[in-house]
């Protein structure tokens, strides 16, 4: 999700039209922790979200894009949010980090926008447990390597 509270892109409201605008009207929110809604309704509690939000805190967004996949009139696009928010009263800032998912559709003005937008919290990477391992071990000795790549490149030369 885009987010940004800089002062001059923000209407006397209190909402940053700018982040609204690449979300579909129709679109559906399930963001961590949130109840989710669709539709119509999704698009009046982000504006009200954001408007609270940017009330209260100064908040900063990184984004980083792990993949970003195209197949005809949808994209989808994963990776992790990690959003700083400092309150406007003073005080510590607190920093969150969660996973996400956004599906884009191409509107028929030719515009790319946010149909769907799932995230969940970020978690530690971890090592898989030493069963997984083994078993992942024991399945790439069955088959050769040579015959993964061929796949590889049948796969790529399909599309």
């Amino acid at each position: 999700m885009l987010l940004e509270s800089s002062p001059d892109r923000i209407d006397g409201e209190g909402t940053n039209h700018e982040n609204l605008s690449v979300f579909a009207d129709g679109y559906s929110d399930m963001s961590a922790g949130l109840a989710s809604f669709y539709g119509t309704e999704a698009q009046a509690v982000l504006k009200h979200r954001m408007k609270k939000l940017f009330a209260r805190y100064h908040a900063q967004l990184a984004v980083t894009i792990i993949s970003i996949q195209v197949q005809g009139p949808l994209a989808f696009d994963w990776g992790w949010h990690k959003l700083t928010l400092t309150p406007k009263k003073g005080g510590k800032p607190s920093t969150t980090r969660t996973r996400y998912l956004d599906i884009w559709q191409k509107a028929a003005n030719g515009k790319w926008e946010i149909v769907i937008f799932i995230d969940n919290l970020d978690v530690p990477p971890q090592m898989p447990p030493r069963e997984a391992l083994t078993e992942l071990g024991a399945g790439l000795r069955k088959g050769s390597r040579r015959s993964g790549r061929r796949r590889r490149s049948q796969i790529g030369s399909a599309n």
